[in-house]
């Protein structure tokens, strides 16, 4: 008998029937972390936000809501991001996740380093947000 390690699902059917996602691929994934050459997030948002200046579209479960981070422009923008529920049946497919796009805008920055420590969605701190968020787009 092999020894399996049991993944919780964070996010269930997201893409379709049994695709789900689970709680290892909320935040950062491996890919990105070895990228920026490091496992602390707010290091990793530090390399491929601030440094690179990639746009950054998330997928925040407790609000059941896409966010875009775009970065290309000052000031900053932070917005919800446009969903079409009549798409599909799941979320995955509900959204672009386009930070271009946009919906509300929820916040703006005059300087990109001032997200980490600024940005509150939910009453909670943007660590606390990116962390349990399924990131679909860093582009």
């Amino acid at each position: 008998m092999k020894n399996e390690i049991k993944r919780k699902i964070a996010i269930k059917d997201y893409y379709g029937k049994g695709k789900h996602i689970y709680e290892d691929q909320l935040g950062f994934r491996d890919r990105m972390k070895s990228e920026a050459r490091s496992l602390v997030a707010r290091e990793v948002f530090r390399y491929q936000v601030e440094e690179i200046g990639l746009n950054l579209g998330f997928y925040y479960p407790p609000t059941d809501t896409f966010y875009g981070i775009l970065t290309e422009m000052r000031p900053v923008k932070v917005k919800t991001l446009p969903r079409d529920r009549r798409r599909s049946d799941f979320i995955g497919w509900q959204c672009d996740c386009d930070p271009h796009d946009e919906d509300q805008l929820i916040a703006t920055f005059d300087d990109i380093t001032d997200v980490w420590d600024g940005l509150k969605i939910d009453g909670k701190d943007f660590e606390e947000v990116i962390t349990h968020s399924y990131i679909v787009a860093l582009n």
